[in-house]
């Protein structure tokens, strides 16, 4: 698959079918996250694939207490923190399968990286490890698109318990946790968005307005 077909065909999936993924195909999506740009070329990323059902359950629901939120009434009270509705719109598709989507996946990898605490960051400088972790896990989801797969990537809020129950040693922190595999319905590709509103030249500048 050409590179711009895959940056089209990537989408969010948090619906799964039950065929298993080719260790090779995995492989490889994996091989592709090593290759992105790192902070200092260090590349301290580490990942963890989670195959075991009770040992899921016990990283992703009781580690890291994701949980669906069924009731709409629920939800909407959840959301009146909100004033963005694209925002209001994503969750309300998103938060009904937060735990099932990691429970019934083919696959769920975690991506780890290694930074010191964020408390003891001063400067976005300090970040890019990171923001590095990141495009990595770019790389895995463009991979993904292109052996046909698809995943949802699900950031902790707080992945103490999801590190314990993984045995992960001190100063490794959680990126992202991402359930993979064969869409039940895979998606249209991705609509083409609109360079020109998002492109300033030489300084930023609204549109219609000259310098």
């Amino acid at each position: 698959m050409e590179l711009y077909e895959a940056i089209a065909r990537r989408r969010t999936v948090r619906e799964f079918r039950s065929d298993p993924v080719p260790e090779t195909s995995i492989r490889r999506v994996l091989a592709a996250g090593l290759r992105a740009p790192c902070n200092a070329h260090l590349k301290s990323w580490q990942f963890v694939l989670l195959r075991d059902r009770d040992r899921r359950r016990r990283a992703v629901a009781e580690g890291l207490g994701a949980r669906d939120m069924k009731d709409p009434a629920e939800i909407e009270r959840f959301l009146q923190r909100f004033t963005d509705e694209t925002l209001k719109a994503v969750y309300r598709r998103s938060l009904p399968r937060q735990l099932s989507m990691m429970l019934e996946a083919p696959e769920v990898l975690v991506v780890f990286y290694r930074m010191k605490p964020l408390a003891d960051c001063r400067s976005l400088f300090e970040l890019n490890p990171l923001a590095s972790a990141w495009m990595c896990i770019e790389n895995i989801v463009l991979a993904l698109a292109a052996e046909g797969l698809y995943g949802c990537t699900y950031t902790p809020y707080d992945a103490a318990g999801l590190k314990e129950a993984l045995g992960v040693p001190p100063g490794w922190e959680a990126a992202a946790i991402i359930p993979f595999g064969y869409a039940q319905t895979p998606p249209e590709p991705n609509e083409a968005e609109d360079v020109a509103s998002r492109l300033h030249v030489e300084a930023w500048v609204e549109p219609g307005v000259s310098v």
